[in-house]
């Protein structure tokens, strides 16, 4: 009989994430030890936009998605993070309201860094919001290319990049996302019926496997030779 594996550590999670593996291991436990745990519900609001900063999130388990609103008030899905991915501590270096709001889009679990908590790690670790100000800096070089994919590369690269992203998939485990595929056209801006034909392509070609509202990642390199594949 197969031995149960246990679920891995937030420690072990974060550490996947290249700017937390970056850190000192006294800070990175600083941030842990001080961090608590949140469950969050399918359709549950994280925070919206205009609140007043709280603290930063780390994502353990599931997917945060991130809304814009538009001048005529339409909210626009632009991001899906994935697992290990940090987030919401722009307002908290700038100081001003959120610019997004963010919600569970299945039932995940977050470590969450209150205010009070980063001040107090960064009494002991001044060099944090240095590192934080790095981690914006890394994420707005992030978002620069996924626009420069979004007007130059056909949806196909498009949507391998964010298999990718969503999955972190950069060894031979498989990896699940918990998108809906039309949670997925929302967010690369196309139709449903196109991200269905494009995902049973790569079923069929066996990059990834489409199960009941999850796709799983089974071939990581396949989706990075296509995500790299340069317009017609």
């Amino acid at each position: 009989m197969t031995t149960p594996q246990p679920a891995p550590t937030p420690l072990a999670i974060l550490t996947g994430n290249r700017w937390f593996a970056g850190l000192s291991a006294p800070l990175q436990a600083a941030m842990i030890d001080a961090a608590v745990i949140r469950a969050v519900p399918t359709g549950r609001w994280i925070y919206g936009s205009g609140d007043v900063p709280r603290g930063l999130y780390a994502v353990l388990e599931g997917t945060a998605l991130v809304y814009v609103a538009l001048p005529n008030a339409e909210d626009v899905l632009v991001h899906a993070t994935g697992k290990g991915e940090i987030f919401g501590h722009a307002a908290q270096v700038a100081r001003g309201p959120r610019l997004a709001t963010v919600l569970a889009a299945r039932p995940s679990t977050f470590l969450f860094l209150s205010e009070r908590a980063l001040v107090s790690i960064a009494d002991r670790h001044p060099e944090l919001w240095q590192h934080l100000t790095r981690l914006l800096y890394e994420q707005l070089g992030e978002a620069l290319i996924l626009l420069a994919q979004t007007l130059s590369q056909p949806v196909s690269s498009r949507l391998a990049t964010r298999l990718l992203q969503l999955s972190r998939s950069g060894s031979s485990h498989d990896a699940a996302i918990g998108l809906s595929q039309s949670q997925l056209a929302e967010l690369l801006g196309v139709s449903r019926k196109t991200i269905n034909a494009l995902l049973k392509e790569l079923a069929r070609e066996g990059a990834i496997a489409l199960r009941y509202r999850q796709i799983v990642v089974h071939d990581a390199k396949a989706l990075m030779a296509l995500a790299r594949k340069p317009a017609d």
